[in-house]
């Protein structure tokens, strides 16, 4: 009985003491940061023959900012403009004549910008990716 009593007493000293410590940890923080996309959006998007579509919203990104495009589109052979627009109305962009695309584009001027992608081609053509921004 004094054996129970006693180990009794040793729980509820032990419960009490593990509820009622805490530490307190102080962390460093590092005065570098990492540039992570703001956002990523999947395509799917049928553009128009001869048109130009913009994706999504205005977005703010800072000087030094890249928009990254992983898409291919169909029919391959078509010829696709990948960029952006300048809020200048200004339109940015590389050249794809191969079917695929993975690149990305440098903002040198913080400020909003649109995702856009223009099809030079004569006929309708599907786009489909991720673009990281």
């Amino acid at each position: 009985m004094y054996l129970r009593k006693l180990l009794a007493s040793l729980m509820i000293c032990t419960l009490v003491f593990s509820c009622t410590t805490s530490f307190a940890v102080a962390a460093e923080t590092s005065s570098e940061f990492s540039i992570s996309p703001r956002a990523v959006t999947t395509l799917d998007h049928e553009i128009s023959a001869n048109a130009i579509t913009t994706i999504d919203d205005w977005f703010y990104v800072s000087s030094g900012s890249k928009i990254t495009y992983d898409c291919t589109y169909s029919p391959s052979t078509a010829n696709l403009d990948f960029g952006f627009i300048t809020p200048d109305g200004l339109f940015y962009s590389v050249n794809c004549t191969s079917g695929k695309i993975n690149r990305a584009l440098q903002i040198d001027q913080k400020g909003q910008y649109k995702l856009a992608i223009r099809n030079n081609a004569s006929y309708d053509v599907v786009v489909n990716g991720t673009v990281k921004y």
